[in-house]
């Protein structure tokens, strides 16, 4: 026992990853792999974009990206679009990564990972000086109109609220003064206007109806600016976690021209009225 302590208090995430796999080859559905092996499945899902993430944050590209698919939804999770949702309406959903920032009892939200707009923070808050004034400004979701919120992976910020390990959600304050004093750089946070939300119970009705997969994973994935990269950050994510939600992956993109779906971005005045004119009916990610 005293074996596994620490790997749990590093990130008993990734040691249920192993744990899910063990079983899965003892049960006969999937084969071991040799540590070559496993870190040839990460360089083909996740290589080109680790490169790039090593010169855009060096300290954040050190760790080995990890993702594998859960049976529910939890706080800390993803949720990735599953390959055929949203292609007619709320289309900002389709093929997207959303981290989930609350999961309980009173419902549950998040924020879309893998929509940049054409807005800077400069712009939001009027301050072309400010320390977080050329940060990309993410659309988080289609609720809470006016909010902002930002994701960083400083523990050492104050008032701010851990995730899941190593990921961090707000403590404006403490942001800008670590950044002042050279402690922390701005491309290590990450801005979203809006959010997403559900009622009690409305996600993992979704989820049961195959809407969403739902994917633990590293903090890496959930960290990372997804501006112009290589590899989408849906399809990474499939792939990283195989079986079933890779095979989804290769699905999607035997059919579209790589990178099409992800790469979109939204601008103004889209950002705030698109939302608006969507059909109430059928409504994902409505408001909590």
């Amino acid at each position: 026992m005293d074996a596994v302590a620490p790997a749990l208090e590093v990130d008993w995430r990734e040691f249920r990853a192993k744990l899910i796999s063990q079983e899965a080859v003892e049960a006969g559905t999937a084969v071991p792999l040799t540590a070559a092996q496993s870190d040839e499945l990460v360089l083909s899902a996740s290589g080109e974009n680790l490169e790039l993430l090593r010169a855009q944050n060096p300290k954040l590209a050190a760790g080995k990206p990890w993702a594998h698919t859960i049976a529910a939804p939890e706080k800390g999770c993803l949720l990735l679009a599953a390959e055929d949702e949203f292609k007619l309406g709320q289309q900002y959903f389709h093929q997207s990564v959303i981290l989930l920032l609350e999961q309980n009892e009173k419902g549950s939200m998040g924020v879309i990972l893998n929509r940049p707009t054409t807005y800077n923070m400069g712009y939001v808050s009027g301050d072309n000086k400010g320390p977080f004034a050329k940060n990309a400004l993410y659309f988080g979701g289609d609720v809470g109109d006016g909010t902002v919120s930002f994701l960083h992976g400083c523990e050492q910020i104050k008032g701010s609220a851990e995730v899941l390990p190593g990921v961090f959600l707000g403590g404006y304050d403490s942001a800008c003064e670590l950044v002042a004093t050279g402690d922390a750089v701005p491309a290590e946070f990450k801005f979203f206007a809006r959010y997403c939300g559900w009622a009690p119970g409305q996600l993992e009705a979704e989820c049961s109806r195959g809407v969403w997969y739902p994917v633990a994973c590293s903090k890496e994935l959930a960290l990372k600016q997804v501006i112009q990269l290589p590899k989408p950050l849906w399809r990474e994510v499939l792939e990283l976690c195989g079986g079933e939600a890779a095979a989804a992956s290769l699905r999607a993109y035997s059919t579209t021209a790589e990178g099409a779906e992800e790469q979109e971005v939204i601008p103004e005045p889209e950002l705030y009225e698109k939302v608006e004119e969507e059909d109430e009916e059928d409504n994902y990610g409505g408001a909590c």
